[in-house]
């Protein structure tokens, strides 16, 4: 994420033009106050999803120095209710920070798993709203423990497994 910091036009650039990443369709990068960079993107829809007329979306992701903690935030669809959106400062709320590691994303996973995750969050979100079920296994707002979540499934105890970093 240090790249990302020096160089936040060059970090959009290689979104667009030198990734194997799908639906980023527009991308531009700049530094912003206190040295955070800041990313717009636009994404679109996985073409089925397209095809149900999923929205292209719009965020920003701001990635604060020294390049551990990222937000970011939707800029389409104005009023749209969000099942996992932060309260306080309006950014998705991306992850349970006392997670498992393998479940989540860290600065050294790089941008473009960053980015999927936002992709793939705002597509949830989306179908959230559509069904009012959240596609996947859902970790609690406001919990106050300091215990990472119970994973519930069989599956994503397979995938912490999987994706285990020890």
């Amino acid at each position: 994420m240090s790249a990302v910091l020096d160089d936040p036009a060059a970090a959009a650039d290689h979104l667009l033009r030198h990734t194997d990443l799908f639906g980023v369709a527009q991308a531009t990068g700049r530094t912003g106050p206190f040295g955070c960079a800041l990313l717009e993107l636009t994404l679109l829809p996985l073409p089925a999803l397209a095809a149900e007329a999923y929205p292209i979306e719009q965020v920003r992701l701001v990635v604060m120095p020294p390049g551990d903690r990222v937000h970011a935030y939707p800029r389409t669809g104005r009023g749209r209710p969000y099942k996992h959106r932060n309260a306080q400062i309006a950014d998705l709320c991306l992850q349970y920070d006392r997670d498992d590691p393998a479940l989540r994303w860290l600065p050294a996973d790089g941008l473009e798993p960053l980015v999927t995750l936002v992709h793939r969050h705002l597509i949830f979100e989306e179908a959230w709203r559509r069904t009012g079920d959240w596609p996947c296994e859902d970790a609690p707002h406001g919990d106050d423990r300091r215990a990472p979540h119970r994973v519930a499934t069989t599956t994503m105890r397979r995938e912490l497994v999987r994706w285990s970093r020890t």
